[in-house]
């Protein structure tokens, strides 16, 4: 059977199975009146909070190969990359571009540093993370200073620029959750446009976490010292001292806890794409069991980042993938993971607020990662959207007081266990599953309940997590629950953050779209795309008066349109030319007869630009 066929079953196999669901009950009290539901606003997340499309920034291009790295020479290449960046950085940005090939990017032993991105406005960018694209090779694990401690192994990029940030003020009167203005004592060293960071810690605060639940005995850093909240926030408005947010504050603030307000430096302009990480990482993965195993071979970690970017990365055979900490408003979008399973996929930590992690695939071997995607460390408004599990890795909700969390619209084991005992729970309140459909079936699930072999007991501790749409066998012990509706059965919408998000903007933006069809793109071919950018497909415009037909049992495509003389070229979704001509009718057939059935990208030169559409073949 054709993909074409088998892609026309199942759109109407989802249309029939979307007829026969219902909208939830909390979120048409959501739709009705945000502010007293009980269902929380999950749209503040991703790059400029949804509002706009990643862009394919016009910037100089630093090219690796210029800087002494040169693919499939068989020699490092760790000095001609950083070579390009430190030029890059020199310049005041720019893009540092990887051409196809391997480089070797660790052939030394003992190395316990790696490449050091100390300014915005750069921009890695490979030519692809498969077949054919930018294979970037670390031979040897990298070695951190203290070998004792598991979790310090360098990452092969590091994206890091501190300032500091004095403390400003404190908040003066009690807001609550959802509020878009703090009250605080003096605003005068405060200016709108200004990033800010709301901090407490406090035992008195616990309940605000932890909803009036006790914790156990061995989370002494909790009970002794409190639960640590960090907040991030743009301010859009000043008025005496009351200041105006972009967005909402996602917990309770009660003035008498001692809230402190400083303004946090934050970093544009990273970014990271279409690049394959591939490690060395060949045992069986242990838990704990050594520096190596936990993080030997890392790959990105970005801290201190605003509105920023990774997107369409692969790795094999690495312990850990990405790490975000203290950022705000940033995507990762379209990771995989496969080989040899490691650690962990992707942790978004250190106080982040809004991140997006959108279809992410744990496609290693079994059993899959250990540790699934997810927040930690006061990570706040944290989406993960669409990610696809093994049967080992859950999302990973890793202690250290997140709290406000959406799993939306994922397929995969229910949780993942994660986080020191000293700081547990492992999530604060508002946590959510919706739509989720589960891999493997788990009895009596109790999040709060069944405290034996502590941290976690049998089941890890969450915060009353409201469970909407759940798909799936296991059971749960709906004492710990917050909200708990249509068990066994998806609900619309379809996925709650797609659905606020459109809610808060009027309209659903285009890229959400444009993301679906990259991941029907990625099912069929098993690999993301090459952002055209990269192979000289100039746009991505949807130019209606050009269309692409396939007939069935057709050997290639139906070229139609206002574009008569124009050259065309086709790729393959690794960016190789495998046909090019001039159209020489307004409705011209185009063979492809010896091409397999996949993704290919038509390049059109047409009225002094050129248009990029997607074929599926």
């Amino acid at each position: 059977m054709s993909p074409k066929i088998i892609l026309l079953s199942l759109l109407l196999m989802i249309f029939a199975y979307a007829k026969s669901q219902t909208e939830a009950s909390c979120y048409t009290a959501f739709k009705t009146n945000p502010a007293t539901a009980v269902l929380p606003d999950y749209s503040y997340a991703g790059y400029k909070f949804g509002a706009d499309s990643i862009p394919n920034l016009s910037l100089p291009i630093f090219d690796v190969s210029k800087y002494g790295a040169i693919p499939d020479d068989n020699l490092e290449d760790f000095d001609g990359v950083q070579a390009a960046i430190n030029a890059a950085v020199a310049a005041g940005g720019g893009i540092v571009f990887f051409p196809k090939g391997k480089f070797l990017m660790n052939e030394q032993t003992r190395r316990t540093a790696g490449i050091l991105i100390p300014k915005g406005n750069i921009i890695l960018r490979g030519s692809g993370s498969g077949t054919g694209g930018t294979e970037l090779f670390i031979t040897n694990h990298f070695v951190p200073t203290d070998t004792t401690c598991m979790y310090c192994t360098p990452p092969l990029f590091k994206f890091y620029y501190w300032q500091s940030q004095p403390l400003r003020t404190q908040i003066s009167l009690n807001a609550k959750r959802g509020d878009k203005q703090i009250t605080v004592v003096s605003a005068s060293a405060l200016k709108v446009g200004d990033i800010i960071e709301i901090e407490m810690t406090n035992p008195a605060a616990n309940n605000e976490l932890l909803a009036g639940l006790t914790p156990y005995p061995e989370w002494t850093t909790t009970i002794n010292n409190g639960i640590t909240i960090y907040e991030k926030h743009k301010i859009t408005a000043i008025s005496g001292n009351v200041v105006s947010l972009a967005e909402p504050i996602n917990i309770n603030m009660t003035a008498s806890y001692t809230w402190n307000v400083a303004v946090t430096p934050l970093t544009q302009g990273f970014g990271v794409e279409d690049l394959w990480f591939h490690g060395n990482f060949h045992e069986t993965f242990v838990h704990h069991k050594n520096y190596i195993h936990d993080s030997g071979w890392s790959g990105i970690t970005m801290s201190l980042a605003q509105n920023a970017f990774i997107r369409r990365l692969r790795f094999t055979d690495m312990n850990s993938g990405i790490t975000l900490s203290d950022s705000y408003a940033c995507t990762i979008l379209f990771i995989r993971f496969d080989g040899n399973p490691g650690h962990f996929m992707v942790e978004n930590n250190g106080g982040s607020y809004g991140t997006l992690l959108g279809y992410i695939d744990d496609a290693a071997n079994s059993p899959g990662e250990w540790h699934g995607p997810g927040p930690s460390a006061t990570a706040s408004a944290t989406v993960l959207w669409r990610y696809r599990g093994g049967t080992r890795s859950g999302p990973d909700s890793h202690a250290s007081y997140p709290y406000y969390t959406l799993i939306d619209a994922c397929n995969s084991k229910y949780i993942g266990n994660g986080g020191d005992a000293l700081v547990c729970p492992n999530h604060g309140k508002d946590f959510t599953y919706w739509n989720h459909k589960e891999i493997g079936t788990f009895s009596n699930i109790a999040f709060w309940e069944n405290h034996l072999n502590p941290p976690y007991g049998n089941f890890v501790k969450i915060v009353y997590p409201n469970v909407v749409g759940w798909q799936g066998k296991s059971t749960f012990v709906q004492s710990t629950l917050g909200l708990y509706e249509s068990y066994g059965k998806a609900v619309l919408p379809e996925s709650l953050y797609e659905a606020q998000l459109a809610l808060r903007l009027g309209t659903l933006p285009s890229w959400i779209t444009s993301a679906k069809k990259v991941w029907s793109d990625y099912l069929i071919s098993n690999q993301w795309p090459v952002n055209p950018f990269i192979t000289g497909l100039t746009t991505m415009n949807d130019n209606q008066e050009i269309s692409i037909s396939v007939l069935l049992q057709s050997d290639g495509f139906t070229l139609s349109g206002n574009c008569l003389n124009s050259p065309y070229k086709v790729y393959t979704i690794e960016g190789s030319l495998i046909k090019s001509g001039v159209i020489e009718a307004y409705a011209q057939h185009i063979s492809l007869a010896g091409c397999a059935h996949a993704v290919y990208f038509v390049s059109i030169q047409v009225n002094g630009g050129t248009v990029t559409k997607k074929l599926v073949f």
